[in-house]
């Protein structure tokens, strides 16, 4: 069986890839795979939850996003305080992710 280091590195050369739903699977298995080493409210965490958060806003999974971001912040909080460059970093991430706004595609007239 994998670790949870195994996991996210086969994540991340699946994203490289541009197999964002392979990586997406792949970040979670190693996401719930540390959490259950470590717990679930544990700095070691806060790698995982970003690149999962990450590959969900790649995905546009906007709200499974929110939720990693949003408990990536409340792990670093427990560490760092509101100025410490992470979590100004994922608070504009939050922000960025919260302004969104679906784009309409309105498809091209093909003219002959």
């Amino acid at each position: 069986m994998k670790s949870a280091a195994e996991l996210q590195n086969l994540a991340n050369l699946a994203e490289e890839r541009g197999d964002y739903a392979k990586a997406a699977r792949l970040h979670v298995k190693a996401l719930a795979k540390i959490e259950k080493e470590v717990g679930s409210e544990q700095p070691e965490l806060i790698d995982y939850l970003f690149n999962l958060g990450m590959i969900n806003c790649a995905l546009d999974k906007k709200d499974e996003a929110k939720d990693c971001f949003t408990r990536q912040l409340s792990i670093l909080l427990q560490f760092y305080p509101e100025v410490h460059v992470d979590v100004v970093e994922l608070r504009q991430i939050l922000a960025d992710i919260d302004s969104s706004e679906e784009i309409a595609v309105t498809p091209l007239a093909v003219s002959a």
